[in-house]
């Protein structure tokens, strides 16, 4: 599986598509979003949304890979909080994918919403966006 460092010389031009689809506050359990291809390379994800979760004490996204954690991407990203509206670049140990190969198999992207506490009445939706070179 190629990596940018391998493939440094040979990207030069390459285009880059972004997939885009969003979760909502309803979406509680693991929400399909979009396919990235075989072999494509992750390069950023973004999480935009015009408004926090008013959820009773907690409320997270996670975004991850259809039959796996459902957090590969993305692990519990605070939603009620101050990062849970606008435009942020999250990263953490989960974004292990960004920046080498998805694999010989098409990826899967799921989203889920989570929240403990009074429920919630309003937030979201999340926009979730991920940019990947494709290497086929």
């Amino acid at each position: 599986m190629p990596n940018l460092a391998d493939l440094s010389g040979q990207l030069v031009g390459r285009v880059t598509s972004t997939f885009v689809a969003s979760v909502a506050r309803t979406d509680t359990t693991a929400k399909t979003l979009f396919t990235l291809p075989a072999n494509c390379i992750p390069l950023e994800l973004e999480v935009c949304s015009p408004a926090v979760s008013n959820a009773g004490t907690t409320a997270t996204l996670s975004v991850g890979k259809s039959g796996g954690t459902g957090a590969e991407i993305l692990a519990t990203m605070d939603v009620k909080g101050s990062t849970g509206s606008g435009s942020q670049n999250p990263n953490g140990p989960a974004t292990s994918i960004f920046g080498a190969s998805v694999g010989a198999s098409a990826y899967v992207v799921t989203g889920t919403y989570a929240e403990t506490g009074g429920a919630s009445s309003a937030g979201g939706p999340w926009v979730v966006a991920i940019t990947v070179i494709t290497t086929d």
